[in-house]
């Protein structure tokens, strides 16, 4: 059943501010006989544009305080348990001494971030109460507590490795370019960034594997999912609608990242993590596709290590070098039908008169009074042309690795 795009409103929030806006699309929300109610004012949440940009902000500065803090604390460590105080005044010594430990360094960054992310995404969520629910019910539903359902959870775990490799291709890419812009206007830049080659394989030589995949997966799929999915783009898609919402929240995301190419190539990702989100009103689906994603990327990391001197395959799994169209295509097809895929099958809810729920603004929220969650059935043909892709993916990225590690 194809269902027209709600304008809505959420069930037991009033909003984050005082803006209020008549209701625009009343037919929307006419009774049976057709008749719609007048236009009344609702509150709706924030944040709002220049809140949102003020939470960007707010997240490169936590990360460079995180990143200070986690450095004295190290340095401190180093000098009591080396009993070298002079490791102080030497700052070359001290420079080494910091590049040895980068993986206590940005697992301490991202753990204070976590932490401060946590507290503040939670006060910001628990305003305004609602007389409705208790403190902890509103925040889990203001973040989306709906459980995921099979179809999703399969599919966000079979799409990983494509969008992996398409948002990876598009960072290779995006990097020579560049590398060729740093060369040819010697004052850009030149930002480093952890999805680098160089920087990955420094942390991977460094650290164990479960310990590469708490610190690059587990602990930003949370604080980052909670600020930009959570709060940010809860605020901006109730403003100003889904497409222009995701799209901005998702440009904020790229920001956050710095380094030009790493910016191009976390965009489309997360397009992806907020459609899945709006899809399965749960904060858990964008943080286990976002844990997944960057999972995936630890593993591949610590196989290119141990596969330093075994050639092609190595560099493939490296993720330095361009695959072959073949495998690009159908990952980069399978990564866009998904998309659809995911809103075409979302999430909504039924009253108990049978009616649909339809709020004033979208949101991940659940109604107040008695409805049932129901999902949406896609189109036949855009499931099977899905899983035709995948299928197809899998098949051709199997058999390229296989050849380019010496098997054929």
């Amino acid at each position: 059943m194809t269902l027209p795009d709600p304008v809505t409103e959420a069930s037991d929030d009033r909003g984050g501010s005082d803006e209020k806006t008549p209701l625009e699309d009343p037919v929307l929300m006419a009774d049976d006989r057709g008749s719609p109610p007048p236009p009344r004012m609702v509150s709706i949440p924030g944040p709002g544009v220049f809140e949102a940009f003020g939470w960007l902000v707010g997240v490169i500065m936590l990360h460079l305080v995180a990143t200070a803090i986690a450095i004295m604390l190290i340095v401190l460590g180093l000098v009591i348990v080396r009993n070298d105080p002079k490791l102080l005044s030497d700052q070359q010594q001290l420079q080494l001494a910091i590049n040895d430990q980068i993986g206590l360094v940005m697992g301490g960054d991202q753990l204070l971030f976590v932490i401060a992310v946590t507290l503040l995404v939670g006060l910001r969520l628990a305003v305004p109460p609602a007389p409705s629910s208790g403190p902890w019910t509103r925040l889990l539903n203001r973040l989306g507590r709906q459980k995921i359902r099979w179809p999703h959870l399969a599919m966000i775990v079979a799409i990983v490795i494509p969008v992996s490799v398409s948002c990876g291709q598009l960072f290779v890419v995006a990097n020579r370019v560049w590398q060729q812009m740093l060369k040819a206007l010697p004052g850009l830049p030149d930002v480093q960034t952890v999805q680098e080659v160089n920087v990955l394989s420094n942390l991977a030589e460094g650290l164990p594997l479960p310990a590469l995949v708490f610190v690059l997966a587990v602990l930003p799929a949370i604080g980052e999912e909670l600020v930009f999915r959570g709060v940010i783009g809860r605020g901006l898609v109730a403003r100003t609608g889904v497409v222009r919402g995701v799209f901005m929240t998702s440009l904020l995301f790229s920001v956050a990242h710095l380094h030009p190419a790493h910016q191009l190539s976390v965009f489309p990702l997360g397009v992806l993590l907020h459609v899945i989100y709006l899809a399965t009103r749960s904060i858990l689906a964008p943080i286990l596709l976002h844990f997944l994603v960057n999972g995936w990327a630890a593993v591949l990391a610590k196989a290119s290590v141990s596969m330093k001197d075994q050639g092609e395959g190595a560099q493939l799994l490296g993720g330095d070098e361009l695959m072959a169209w073949y495998v690009l295509l159908p990952a980069v097809l399978a990564s866009l039908a998904a998309v659809v895929f995911f809103w075409r099958s979302r999430i909504e809810f039924q009253e108990a008169d049978g009616k649909w729920w339809w709020p004033i603004y979208r949101s991940v929220e659940t109604p107040l009074g008695p409805a049932v969650a129901t999902r949406l059935n896609p189109p036949l043909s855009l499931v099977m042309g899905l899983v035709g892709m995948l299928l197809c993916f899998y098949v051709v990225a199997g058999w390229e690795i296989y050849r380019l590690v010496g098997g054929g």
